[in-house]
């Protein structure tokens, strides 16, 4: 049995909402539906009665509750527990996205390891929809993530930079030598996608209905190797908030309308080691200037 379907369960519970317990645990409600309803095939009972909308737990729900809410309590013990002890043995866990490496930062973090080699920084990949999580339940110390909405995070934050979600086509496509697209200019495309439970898939649907059309969708992937090959090969489009790398095949070129996306590490405001808050103001050097205007 996975914590985190507990985890979803407990707070599901308590919320009675798909859309807050997605948003508490910064994860699509499609995830939070497949979750429950994996626990729900494994436990071989239903958690909740759903009816036009409303969410309410149903018996067996109520009876394995409190049970529930304590492993899930223990659990986040035991992660606080074993923080402790790697922080008092000279280790930074860094959760970050997978295109870490193709931001500055990323050179930025690896100088600060040069700098004091006595601090093991121990880098694990994480999908974005699962760092935040991975923090709350300090399995990491630290994390560098994306997000659309960086106000309603509620951790320590250092703002690295921001970028807008641009079109990635084909060198070859008729489009691909403009400064600008309109995003209306697509609605005849297919559309290469990341998959449903990544942060970018609904804002991507989301901009494009507002500017009339549904995107036919031809290929869905969580790799975003995946995404690229695809592009390339000229089976579609791709809208990616991604820097614009250097590829002879690929043309990377800025969309109207856009959403923004901010790119950020964030941490637990509780107390923390010494050596996490010395990699905490080592990364404040960074910090994006005038982020309030």
């Amino acid at each position: 049995m996975e914590i985190n379907k507990l985890r979803t369960f407990v707070d599901l519970a308590k919320t009675l909402s798909f859309s807050e317990t997605a948003e508490n645990l910064y994860i699509s409600q499609s995830t939070i539906s497949k979750q429950i309803k994996g626990l729900e095939k494994e436990l071989g009972q239903k958690l909740f009665e759903r009816n036009n909308k409303n969410v309410t737990l149903s018996d067996y729900g109520k009876l394995i509750l409190p049970n529930a809410k304590k492993i899930v309590l223990l659990s986040d013990w035991i992660s606080k527990e074993t923080s402790e002890f790697k922080n008092n043995s000279g280790q930074i866990r860094l959760g970050i996205i997978p295109t870490f490496a193709n931001y500055d930062i990323f050179k930025q973090t690896m100088n600060y390891q040069k700098l004091r080699p006595d601090i093991n920084l121990a880098l694990q990949e994480i999908e974005t929809n699962q760092l935040v999580n991975t923090l709350k339940q300090k399995q990491v110390d630290v994390a560098f993530i994306r997000t659309l909405m960086p106000e309603k995070l509620d951790f320590e934050k250092i703002i690295i930079a921001q970028e807008s979600f641009t079109v990635c086509l084909n060198r070859e496509h008729t489009l691909a030598n403009r400064r600008k697209i309109e995003l209306a200019d697509l609605k005849d495309e297919n559309f290469i996608m990341l998959a449903k439970n990544s942060l970018l898939y609904e804002p991507v649907i989301n901009l494009c209905q507002k500017a009339g059309f549904e995107p036919k969708i031809s290929f869905v992937s969580d790799r975003m190797s995946s995404i690229f090959q695809m592009v390339k090969s000229n089976q579609g489009v791709a809208i990616l908030m991604y820097p614009q790398t250097k590829n002879s095949e690929l043309s990377f070129v800025s969309l109207e309308p856009t959403s923004t996306n901010t790119l950020l590490f964030i941490r637990n405001k509780e107390n923390h080691s010494k050596i996490e808050n010395d990699f905490w103001n080592y990364s404040k050097q960074f910090e994006m200037p005038n982020r309030n205007n």
